[in-house]
């Protein structure tokens, strides 16, 4: 299955139909045979929306962040490419940057000139994130050893963040056209994070996180013990294509 992507989309993707800030991924829909719910859970620490589980197999959780500027429908649609018993989360990111607009931290430079964002507002999110999860995990009964967190862009670089500071939350963290900070490297402490497992995807003509940004995070990785799973998706931008999130999927089925 082949997908259609444009550039100046927050998160294109072509399983079915989506439109995304006017953009749009022009492909037959699937027959939709899970419902959607929509929490309304006002004690919860972040809003959300969740694919929850059918069927008596054992749970999954997988908890998927959005990038710059999207709110917590823009990759719920993903939520269908996952069997009946995977819990699928799309948690909002916390700072509201305009009327359906949202992010989990503030873009910044770094004095190197490389990506990096405001180290507060970073902070901020991860705890928020953090407590998330263990609300997750403690609502449906998932173990850590069956959880998964993942994003895109932003939600890409905070799954770094989460996975690498706090490793025994997760079995694996899901990247999708994201980096490594510096600024998480310095705070990096190997003892603690060298069993996490990483997949990361990104496309080869990616203008926004340019594809050589998950080259230096996977060699980064690798000269300290990780072993990340890394795909390479020919001709695509800064997006998600149908074979990455099936990638994504079999990293998670192999890693139960």
């Amino acid at each position: 299955m082949k997908g259609i992507f444009k550039q100046g989309c927050l998160a294109l993707f072509a399983v079915g139909t989506l439109s995304v800030n006017g953009c749009k991924a022009d492909n037959k829909p699937q027959e939709k045979t899970e419902k959607t719910q929509h929490t309304t859970d006002s004690s919860s620490i972040l809003q959300y929306k969740i694919r929850e589980v059918s069927g008596n197999e054992k749970p999954v959780l997988v908890i998927l962040m959005h990038g710059f500027g999207a709110d917590d429908n823009d990759l719920l649609p993903l939520a269908e490419s996952f069997p009946p018993n995977y819990i699928v989360v799309t948690p909002q990111g916390p700072y509201q940057i305009g009327s359906n607009n949202y992010q989990w931290y503030t873009s910044e430079k770094a004095p190197d000139g490389s990506l990096d964002g405001k180290l507060s507002e970073i902070d901020s999110s991860v705890a928020k994130i953090t407590a998330f999860v263990k609300e997750m995990q403690a609502k449906y009964n998932v173990s850590p050893q069956r959880t998964f967190i993942g994003g895109f862009s932003q939600g890409a670089n905070m799954s770094y963040e989460l996975g690498l500071k706090d490793p025994s939350l997760f079995k694996g963290i899901g990247i999708l056209s994201g980096t490594i900070f510096n600024s998480l490297k310095k705070q990096y402490v190997p003892a603690k994070s060298d069993s996490l497992q990483i997949f990361i995807g990104h496309g080869d003509a990616d203008n926004r996180i340019p594809y050589v940004n998950a080259e230096k995070s996977r060699d980064w990785l690798t000269t300290h013990h990780f072993k990340p799973e890394f795909h390479t998706y020919k001709g695509m931008s800064h997006a998600i294509s149908p074979d990455e999130v099936n990638d994504f999927l079999l990293f998670i089925q192999k890693n139960l």
